[in-house]
């Protein structure tokens, strides 16, 4: 789908630019944010990106962003 692959161009190369679903999510403008971040989840499972998850602001949050190396 090429939509995802605007996705994927979007998610950051290395980890101390990782990003949040929500600014991907603005970023793209299109679908939800929970559509995203779904789409987000798969991608980190089938090895595409990487996700950390963290605290952040007293929230628990993931971040994306692809390994160096990838373009």
């Amino acid at each position: 789908m090429p939509m995802y692959r605007d996705l994927l161009e979007l998610v950051p190369t290395g980890e101390e630019k990782a990003i949040s679903s929500l600014l991907l999510w603005r970023q793209l403008g299109l679908w939800s944010h929970v559509c995203i971040k779904r789409k987000l989840n798969e991608m980190a499972a089938e090895g595409l990106i990487e996700r950390k998850r963290g605290r952040y602001s007293g929230r628990e949050t993931s971040l994306y962003f692809r390994a160096a190396g990838w373009d």
